[in-house]
């Protein structure tokens, strides 16, 4: 059957109109978008649905801030246990110290000796680098456990060089 042999009557039956509103309300029909007063209360409507959502936006960002305060207050409950665990260390090895402050300073010539190098075989092999596979996996293989495992050493005896230098201050 065409289109021309159908009457019109069963072409409407067919058709359906549904409208659905963010908060599940269903919206009525608008009949005349030109009538005021359905516009008003449209308006009205739209403006609380955007008042609700501010609220909960709201008490969303006042939970998010009480649990930034909680994290700010662990961060520095931990920041203070660590720092009488260091005084209590430092008071038990006094002898030690001493060793760590000049080990400090040697390390940190040989950290800068090291990233020296690394720069200089940036820039005399930056062309295979970029194109080989073999090339970064042997700069990484060369460099990397080296840098990483110095910088774990020199972050555990910074802090025990500034102890030592804040108490001689």
């Amino acid at each position: 059957m065409s289109s021309h042999e159908n009457p019109p009557s069963a072409a409407a039956a067919w058709t359906y109109r549904m409208e659905v509103s963010p908060t599940g309300q269903t919206m009525p029909a608008i009949s005349n978008t030109n009538d005021p007063i359905i516009l008003l209360h449209l308006l009205v409507n739209l403006q609380n649905q955007t008042l609700e959502s501010q609220r909960q936006i709201l008490e969303i960002q006042r939970q998010q801030l009480e649990i930034s305060r909680e994290l700010l207050q662990v961060n520095r409950e931990q920041r203070a246990r660590q720092g009488a665990e260091l005084e209590r260390w430092q008071a038990g090895h006094e002898h030690v110290i001493d060793s760590c402050r000049e080990t400090l300073g040697r390390l940190e010539q040989v950290h800068a000796a090291l990233m020296s190098d690394l720069a200089s075989y940036v820039e005399d092999n930056h062309e295979n680098l970029l194109e080989g596979d073999f090339s970064l996996s042997d700069f990484v293989d060369r460099f990397g456990p080296r840098l990483a495992h110095l910088n774990t050493m020199l972050a555990v005896l910074r802090p025990l060089a500034a102890a030592k230098n804040k108490t001689e201050g």
